[in-house]
């Protein structure tokens, strides 16, 4: 009986301590964590996550229009899907590489590598990236957050490739700035090359300086070919095109030329009935 009146006095003196533990109000930061960064905070709101899927396409739209007409709707709409889908891609890459270059800034200045016994290089590598990746990310970040007043102004995500071109524009002129990010809107591909573009044909950057053009050889004179008599040139020599053209020049020179070339041969041909009969004979009378 004794026993059994202990038990229940527990389970009551449980009971009773929970309630008065429910009661007691919680802070309202007990979630946060004073060593982690704010974003990586709790919300303070639930967070809403977005479908994964896109909402179908409603054939209804469609309904008492011509062919032609659907056709048109239909097209209008796949190239505003193909616009939304480089946004959104534009929009993670430009978040992805501001965080991730702000968190490499953080650690780099922590002395992360020193922390686990590694130089910055060898770190890098274990965050699967090499150690230049880690510099670029960081300049980024940095040109990304300083264009950040203009991609609100525009919403206009930007990667890392074409902040590189703005950044420096904007901080000379945020207005010239914006300029340039209409008129490489406007041409129909936002890109680097097209800001680069737009920023030169607003006199905002020099032109692009235009290599040299090769200078092609000079046609080989008459003196020149003059001077080739050995035997292996000379069917090049005496390519009839080349002739032809020699002939215009100087038909003196080209005799002149052809009777050396001839004496070249004399000579060869010399030489080769030569070997032929030294050939002959230390092969024997069989030959």
């Amino acid at each position: 009986m004794s026993k059994k009146l202990v038990a229940q006095g527990l389970e009551g003196l449980k009971a009773e301590t929970a309630q008065r533990v429910s009661r007691i109000p919680r802070a309202a930061d007990a979630d946060r964590d004073p060593a982690l960064p704010q974003q990586f905070q709790p919300a303070d709101t639930p967070v809403v996550v977005p479908a994964l899927m896109p909402p179908t396409f409603e054939t209804a739209a469609l309904d008492g229009m011509d062919q032609g007409k659907q056709v048109e709707t239909l097209e209008a709409a796949y190239w505003d899907a193909d616009r939304a889908e480089v946004r959104s891609f534009q929009l993670a890459k430009m978040q992805g590489s501001v965080l991730k270059g702000e968190l490499l800034q953080l650690l780099l200045d922590r002395r992360a590598h020193e922390h686990r016994g590694l130089t910055v290089g060898d770190y890098a590598e274990t965050l699967g990236v090499k150690r230049q990746y880690v510099y670029d990310l960081i300049g980024a970040a940095k040109d990304i957050r300083a264009l950040a007043p203009l991609i609100e102004e525009t919403s206009t995500p930007v990667v890392a490739s074409q902040a590189a071109v703005l950044a420096p524009l904007y901080k000379a002129d945020p207005e010239a700035a914006g300029l340039v990010l209409q008129a490489a809107k406007d041409s129909g591909k936002l890109s680097a090359a097209s800001l680069t573009e737009a920023a030169r044909d607003l006199g905002l950057l020099p032109p692009a300086e235009t290599p040299p053009k090769p200078t092609p050889p000079a046609p080989a004179s008459v003196a020149d070919v003059a001077g080739r008599l050995a035997f292996a040139d000379a069917y090049k020599v005496l390519a009839p095109k080349r002739i032809e053209q020699l002939v215009q020049e100087n038909p003196a020179a080209v005799l002149d030329q052809a009777e050396a070339i001839e004496a070249e041969i004399i000579k060869v041909q010399r030489r080769v009935d030569a070997a032929k009969k030294a050939a002959r004979k230390a092969i024997g009378p069989e030959a």
